[in-house]
């Protein structure tokens, strides 16, 4: 999983690229592919186009399955996907019949199945989410390259971990099942004598009563996430499936222990950095290992030392320098 220190690499020629950077909303997504976006127009050879018509090459931001994406699915344009997590192939075909909100995802997979075939490489950010799509989503596993993301170099050790008023971060954007909120709340009771500390907009119209320790803060900058994550004892993301997770990364290059589970890629993202609950539903074993982080300090630094040394793993320059690679083996295909 560990990628090799960075190199420079440069495109064999001078490629024309129509990034699919033309969300209508934010999402995690449409973050990352921006980010490759930047450091792949470092490269001499690399410029950016503003219609897929003009390229020499399309760099789309998951596997083509809405109705603009047609045309460039039709084209002979060679294609490079960056494919992010895969909950509709995570979940079982019952489990998503059984949900009415859940049951686009059964259209989804189709689809995947079928346009997955057009592209000359899709890259996914774990080996776990790539095995999903090629076991459950028939992705072409010749077509596919694990390229684990990046991180912003903005995040990193700068403020030492808060002893005198200890709290526990937790990065969670969304009431998804797969983020298994409900833990989370029986976590936050289970250890009310300490601080948890909730940045963003999701917990302000949470539909049930928090403790009275959680701390709702509302959106935040990037610049106090960065120092929440220092401060803090430890992130507590105890995840049912995660494609890769960007808070697990930029939690250990601040030098923040790290408690999740082993559901997903959170092992495959954090190695030994990381501390694992065994039971991913059962609070009071995780309320058991947060409180171990917050009192025991020479536990707690352990985690922090591997986290830091972990994170050093993950740049977003890397990760553009292999899509740069994937670019001269798709073309000259």
């Amino acid at each position: 999983m560990l990628q090799e220190p960075a190199t420079t690499p440069t495109l064999a020629e001078p490629t024309a690229i129509w990034f699919d950077t033309h969300y209508d909303s934010k999402s995690s997504g449409l973050y990352c592919i921006e980010q490759i976006k930047r450091y792949v127009l470092d490269d001499e050879h690399a410029f950016e186009v503003d219609q897929w018509r003009d390229a020499d090459l399309v760099h789309l931001n998951t596997i083509p399955f809405r109705r603009r994406d047609v045309g460039v699915w039709l084209s002979s344009k060679p294609m490079v996907v960056t494919q992010h997590g895969g909950y509709h192939w995570w979940r079982s075909r019952r489990d998503l019949l059984e949900r009415p909100d859940h049951r686009i995802f059964m259209l989804m997979r189709a689809i995947f199945r079928l346009t997955s075939r057009r592209p000359q490489r899709i890259g996914f950010s774990t080996e776990y989410t790539r095995q999903l799509a090629v076991n459950r989503g028939g992705v072409p596993a010749d077509r596919t390259q694990i390229i684990p993301l990046g991180r912003s170099e903005d995040f990193e050790d700068t403020t030492p971990t808060d002893t005198v008023d200890p709290f526990v971060l937790v990065v969670v954007n969304n009431r998804n099942p797969r983020k298994n909120v409900p833990t989370i709340v029986e976590t936050m009771a289970e250890l009310s004598d300490v601080r948890f500390v909730l940045p963003g907009k999701m917990w302000s119209d949470y539909p049930h009563e928090l403790p009275s320790n959680a701390e709702i803060t509302g959106y935040v900058s990037e610049e106090t996430l960065i120092d929440y994550y220092n401060r803090a004892s430890a992130l507590y993301l105890p995840t049912l499936y995660e494609g890769f997770g960007l808070p697990f990364v930029e939690a250990m290059a601040c030098g923040t222990a790290v408690v999740t589970t082993r559901r997903g890629s959170p092992l495959e993202v954090c190695g030994d950095a990381a501390a694992y609950v065994d039971d991913p539903m059962d609070a009071t074993e995780h309320a058991a290992l947060l409180g171990r982080l917050v009192e025991d300090d020479d536990y707690r630094v352990g985690f922090e030392d591997r986290g830091r040394e972990r994170a050093e793993a993950f740049s977003w320059e890397r990760t553009a320098n292999t899509y740069l690679q994937v670019y001269d083996d798709v073309r000259s295909q």
